[in-house]
């Protein structure tokens, strides 16, 4: 890490500043010595070459001397001190990196408290091992406590249909058994004898609150190599962004967790882009309108993502929180801060705010597994540095451009009508042949006419 990413790159200006100062002091030394030199070999050419006759010449002699003792400890006091200043500069810029590298030291580092290494573990599986056609079926606190592993025949991606329909299989199953337990006490065949065995106190209390607590959960190993493999186009430059900005660059990995890298997601809650932004949070840091939505632009979503968990971290003082408060919001994270302190573990278990689901739950556990697999592709997916995917196609942000009224000259043709009678004067009004919108042609209806001046005119048109 060079002094300049450790400085941040707002202190580019700084940075050039000091070298213009510096630059300015050594033209000037340079000068200043030149002078010096010149006022000290004249001095010393008076002196050589004048005789030492009395005191006059010796007093002239010493005074020379004394000039020339002066114009050489000039340069000396000066170049001393443009050494200090220096060595000042590279003592700040010293500490400055040190600074840097330490804050950043200690904000890269994501634990991982003891109550969460069972949901890593079970993320870690769910995103390496199970594919899209296996359904978990588990307890929505205890994820280690699972049931049953359901393997859908056929292949291919499963339809909503076969989704619902597999969920509420699974659900009504052990929700059958789980009640029965809590009724009951004892199991009655195999699949109830297993059950129980999942449970260590096994009080009828337990076993009926298990059953309203039950989730299905889908394998999603294909699409996560997916997103592996999209990352390649897309990870370099985010965690060039994110240590630009002094944050650790391992936080682009959640990307991975949001869209799995695609840049056109869109999700049922309104979020949209690689980052999930709903336009709701996105607008304090992005352009969103009817005509440019930037939340399709991967780079300016990046720096969006870099600017939010940043403001987290100040907000909230670790990375637990502030990752959690991505996906809860920044205000209901602190809420919940206020509760528990910065005991993420002791959250972690307790904490039931509203809206606190198992999906906001488990957004940190999922980052930390989906770090876990991105340090070693190799262990999880081997051969995996054969395989590659097509770029995704790049949605533009801009959605489509602001319509703009162009005025036209409008002719005016005045009809002459008075010859008829009882006919007022009427106009026209006549466009441009390639004006885009329909046109109309303004009339003003005739009067309606007597008899008697039907007559009249049709005599007078008759003579």
């Amino acid at each position: 890490m060079n002094l300049i990413d450790c400085l941040g790159k707002r202190s580019y200006a700084i940075l050039w500043a000091v070298g213009r100062l510096l630059s300015g002091l050594a033209r000037n030394w340079r000068y200043v010595n030149g002078r010096l030199h010149r006022v000290a070999r004249s001095a010393l050419f008076e002196v050589g070459g004048g005789k030492v006759n009395g005191t006059a010449e010796a007093s002239r002699r010493s005074a020379a001397v004394s000039a020339v003792k002066s114009c050489w400890a000039r340069p000396c006091r000066a170049s001393r001190a443009m050494g200090g200043a220096i060595l000042w500069l590279v003592m700040v810029a010293l500490i400055a990196s040190s600074l840097r590298q330490a804050h950043a030291s200690t904000i890269s580092s994501f634990p991982c408290p003891p109550a969460l290494k069972p949901n890593v573990r079970f993320w870690v599986k769910v995103f390496t091992v199970y594919g899209e056609r296996d359904f978990i079926v588990h307890d929505g606190d205890n994820v280690s406590r699972v049931y049953q592993v359901l393997r859908l025949p056929g292949s291919g991606s499963p339809s909503r249909a076969d989704i619902q329909s597999v969920s509420l299989y699974l659900k009504d199953k052990y929700q059958e058994i789980l009640n029965h337990l809590a009724q009951d006490g004892s199991p009655y065949d195999y699949e109830s004898r297993r059950v129980a065995a999942l449970f260590a106190d096994g009080s009828p209390g337990v076993y009926a609150f298990a059953a309203q607590n039950l989730h299905v959960q889908e394998g999603i190993r294909e699409r996560f190599l997916t997103g592996l493999l999209r990352s390649r186009y897309f990870r370099p430059r985010m965690e060039s962004i994110f240590r630009s900005e002094g944050l650790p660059p391992s936080l682009a990995v959640l990307a991975a967790v949001e869209s799995g890298f695609y840049p056109g997601a869109r999700s049922g809650a309104g979020a949209v882009g690689i980052w999930q932004f709903t336009r709701a949070t996105g607008r304090h840091y992005l352009t969103i309108s009817r005509y440019r939505d930037d939340r399709l632009n991967p780079e300016r979503a990046t720096r969006a993502a870099a600017d939010l968990l940043s403001s987290n971290y100040r907000l909230l003082g670790n990375w637990p929180l502030a990752i959690t408060a991505y996906d809860y919001g920044t205000n209901g994270t602190m809420r919940a801060e206020q509760a528990f302190g910065n005991d993420y573990d002791r959250l972690f278990r307790e904490y039931n705010g509203p809206h606190f689901g198992f999906a906001s739950r488990n957004y940190y556990a999922e980052f930390l597994a989906a770090l876990q697999i991105y340090r070693e592709p190799d262990k999880y997916f081997p051969g995996i540095q054969y395989l590659s995917v097509p770029p995704p196609p790049q949605p533009s942000a801009v959605l489509r451009r602001p319509h703009r009224r162009r005025y036209r000259l409008i002719r005016v043709h005045w009809v002459r009508t008075s010859h008829v009678v009882g006919v007022r004067r009427r106009h026209t009004v006549r466009r441009s042949s390639h004006h885009s919108h329909r046109v109309y042609h303004h009339r003003r209806r005739p009067r309606r006419r007597s008899s008697s001046s039907v007559s009249l005119a049709e005599s007078r048109s008759a003579v």
